[in-house]
């Protein structure tokens, strides 16, 4: 799956001040040029559907006067670049880089890479690779209309069984087609549902299967729901049977 694409150049350049500093403590201990990717967290990094999730990318290094942190995703098969929205802070040799992923970004590996740079100009990187998860949230749904008809049989006589599942998409119940409805039926008396039968939701999520009749007691209707919508379970259908 494709999303937009985030790609974020974020760079921090040290002050003058701190520049003298670190010039005068180089004239006693040279020090080399190094940078690394410490940590990102969290990996990897889950978006939930219309949420954004903050990520903090944490980068070290020595001698450097100015570092550009890159998040690109790892393929070569992106369309669309835009920034990422970003925030830094600094604290010695530690850049603290802060990122944000919502669910129209790229879902799958990318990449962080650090550039980091003295005051010679020497470039140093690393390179750290880190995964996004989107987690598209599941539609609320619901079971109604559920019958049985005739609710009054001769023992052995077929009965319908109905209903209507529906699920709430942009503040509105819609009806849910081509998914699969289980029937379960308890006698009176008894504490157990048992199987019985199964039908698929057809035009705007009405489902209708026939049964035979042997006992009196009650149906109800499961949908065990999918990545994209919930389960719902049905009110009770009350069956009397006589002989």
């Amino acid at each position: 799956m494709l999303k937009r694409v985030a790609i974020g150049t974020l760079t921090a350049v040290v002050g003058g001040s701190l520049l003298l500093s670190a010039g005068t403590a180089s004239a006693h201990t040279k020090r080399e040029l190094a940078v690394k990717i410490a940590d990102i967290s969290p990996n990897p990094v889950v978006v939930k559907d219309g949420r954004e999730t903050r990520v903090t990318i944490e980068v070290r290094t020595e001698d450097a006067t100015k570092v550009e942190l890159r998040l690109r995703p790892d393929t070569r098969t992106f369309r669309t670049q835009s920034a990422v929205d970003t925030d830094l802070s600094k604290h010695g040799d530690l850049w603290r880089y802060t990122a944000r992923f919502d669910d129209s970004d790229y879902e799958g590996r990318w990449q962080a890479i650090a550039d980091a740079y003295d005051r010679h100009g020497k470039k140093a990187t690393d390179t750290v690779n880190f995964s996004v998860d989107i987690e598209e949230s599941q539609l609320r749904t619901r079971v109604e209309s559920f019958k049985v008809s005739p609710s009054a049989v001769r023992k052995n006589r077929n009965v319908g069984v109905s209903g209507r599942l529906r699920a709430l998409d942009d503040h509105r119940w819609q009806g849910v087609e081509d998914e699969e409805v289980e029937i379960y039926f308890r006698r009176h008396g008894s504490n157990t549902w048992k199987y019985v039968t199964s039908a698929d939701t057809g035009h705007r999520g009405w489902f209708s299967v026939k049964t035979r009749a042997k006992r009196s007691g009650e149906f109800r209707a499961v949908y065990e729901g999918t990545d994209d919508y919930s389960d719902a379970t049905s009110r009770t259908a009350t069956l009397r049977v006589w002989r």
